[in-house]
């Protein structure tokens, strides 16, 4: 009868150190999800900064150069159709 307990529990062990192990990859990958939707956050960001430093520049010296905002949304979807197909995500 000792024997039989300390096999299942043996057993029970094992199964907990599987579902662990799981676990653990499956935290490794949501982390890897969320740098991978920081980054492409901060890029975005980065690139929305940009667009309105040129506007600043165009006031602030008085320049005629117009910004293509439809472009500019245009090359954004391009640019997040691509993101999601290289990094295999969705949203």
């Amino acid at each position: 009868m000792k024997e039989m307990d300390e096999y299942f529990q043996e057993s029970e062990i094992q199964r907990l150190e599987g579902e662990i192990f799981e676990l653990q990859f499956k935290l490794k990958e949501c982390h890897d999800k969320e740098l991978t939707y920081k980054q492409l956050l901060s890029e975005i960001g980065n690139s929305i900064d940009e667009i309105i430093e040129l506007e600043i520049e165009n006031e602030r010296f008085r320049l005629d150069a117009e910004i293509d905002y439809k472009s500019c949304i245009s090359n954004l979807k391009n640019y997040l159709q691509e993101y999601k197909r290289v990094y295999k995500i969705n949203f």
